[in-house]
């Protein structure tokens, strides 16, 4: 289940990852955090894709609603086709293909408790079937935002993953990819800018959590490193924008012995018209190749 972990918002992922803070009214942001949700358009409905690796396709869609004054309702779903592979025997005779397929559905709900602090709960729903093996599981993801615009300081922590699987790949139980994250983000005054930085994977602090290579040293300052990414948005007009940010963990992982040049940087533009959102980012999130991810949203 570990698709669950790649970015959906172009927006948030411009900012260098799981942005739980910056918000901006879009159908994706609350894939990350259940309460950003509250602050999507009502009757708004987003789609969204992400070039992976090889041939995969990574894609989802997502649909916001009013329910009353403070009630915000939303639907999500998400969808990983890892294309066909060679099924061999342990002599390496092939004997044909298999497919490799991950999905989830979501329903989510938030609500205005005043008007600065917003909460929100989403249920999932996990499919994956990879040849004839399948597992299915039940996720829970929870969130709070808080934001100040007299001073333009939003705080947001968000848990997402809780859960566990009700069917397994022959019968190996695992843990879902649980992750604690907390963002701020602050809109400078009288300035296009904005400030966003974010500490994710709050409960994992063990070495074996993370990946070092033969030339780095695991020690304590390395691993907070590698909970920290941020980023920043500069308001080109009120409705486009530019977005660039950098994952430390990404960096760190991902660089080849001695070589970093822009691994772990991201960068991304997005336009707001009246019914039509569209967001483009672009970054690296596996070792072979930069991934795209585009959103497009409208009102129905």
């Amino acid at each position: 289940m570990e698709f669950l972990k790649l970015p959906v918002s172009a927006h948030q992922a411009a900012l260098g990852g799981q942005a739980v803070s910056a918000q901006d009214g879009s159908t994706s942001q609350f894939l990350s955090n259940p309460a950003l949700l509250s602050y999507a358009g009502s009757g708004m409905a987003g789609l969204n894709a992400m070039t992976w690796i090889g041939n995969t396709a990574v894609a989802g869609a997502q649909y916001c609603h009013a329910l009353g004054e403070r009630s915000m309702y939303g639907f999500s779903a998400r969808y990983v086709n890892y294309g066909n592979s060679s099924q061999t025997l342990p002599d390496a005779t092939v004997t044909g293909t298999f497919s490799s397929k991950d999905n989830s559905v979501g329903v989510s709900y938030s609500y205005m408790f005043t008007d600065n602090l917003s909460g929100g709960v989403t249920g999932n729903m996990i499919f994956s079937r990879y040849a004839s093996m399948t597992q299915a599981a039940v996720g829970i993801d929870l969130g709070l935002y808080w934001n100040n615009p007299d001073n333009g300081v939003s705080l947001a922590v968000a848990a997402r993953n809780f859960g566990g699987q009700i069917k397994a790949f022959e019968n190996e139980f695992q843990k879902m990819p649980f992750d604690l994250t907390a963002g701020i983000s602050w809109k400078l005054e009288n300035s296009p800018l904005r400030l966003t930085a974010t500490l994710d994977g709050l409960t994992d602090w063990k070495e074996e959590d993370f990946y070092f290579n033969e030339e780095q040293k695991s020690s304590m300052g390395q691993i907070f490193r590698r909970h920290i990414s941020f980023g920043a948005d500069f308001m080109l007009t009120d409705r486009l924008y530019i977005a660039g940010g950098c994952n430390l963990r990404t960096r760190d992982e991902l660089s080849g012995s001695g070589r970093k040049g822009l691994t772990g940087f991201s960068l991304g533009t997005g336009l707001r018209l009246n019914k039509l959102n569209f967001d483009l980012s672009m970054g690296r999130y596996n070792v072979s190749q930069s991934s795209v991810i585009l959103n497009f949203a409208f009102t129905i």
